[in-house]
């Protein structure tokens, strides 16, 4: 079994969305359906034990999936059990890192937005605070990254 992880800072808009988009497209990947699973966490605890934004969970509701979820903090714990880290952007990919640092066992840290051709190496930005358009504009950004992860995911199976 594959494990992923998607980290933001609160865990609780882009990483949680990410999360969920990412599950709908490996379940209904036949080469990647029980094969992979994925979860998400944030490299802060300030929302630690809160629900989805509600923005994120209206892009969700609004294409047919779940929107339940509960902010966790990334530890070296949690690392020990994760192979591969998508991290949001720049600072959480730092974050990440030296979270991973403190653990025995090594998972792989990349941005996100690493897996979309069209914006190698792009932060995706936090719409936090933002109106829901940018909310919207970010799960456009990681759907566009869904296709490389997928592909890159059935190579290592």
């Amino acid at each position: 079994m594959l494990r992923i992880l998607t980290l933001c800072h609160g865990n609780i808009c882009r990483s949680p969305l990410a999360e969920v988009l990412i599950e709908a497209a490996i379940a209904e990947d036949s080469l990647l359906a029980g094969r992979v699973t994925i979860s998400s966490a944030g490299t802060s605890d300030e929302h630690a034990g809160e629900g989805m934004h509600p923005n994120s969970a209206a892009i969700l509701r609004k294409r047919g999936l779940r929107s339940t979820h509960q902010a966790r903090l990334f530890t070296p714990a949690l690392a020990m059990t994760i192979d591969l880290v998508l991290a949001a952007d720049q600072a959480n990919l730092r974050n990440g890192r030296n979270i991973i640092r403190l653990a025995q066992k090594e998972p792989e840290i990349r941005l996100l937005r690493d897996f979309d051709p069209a914006s190698l190496g792009r932060d995706l930005d936090d719409p936090w605070g933002y109106p829901p358009a940018e909310y919207e504009r970010v799960a456009k950004e990681i759907e566009a990254a869904i296709p490389g992860l997928l592909a890159e995911l059935r190579d290592r199976i």
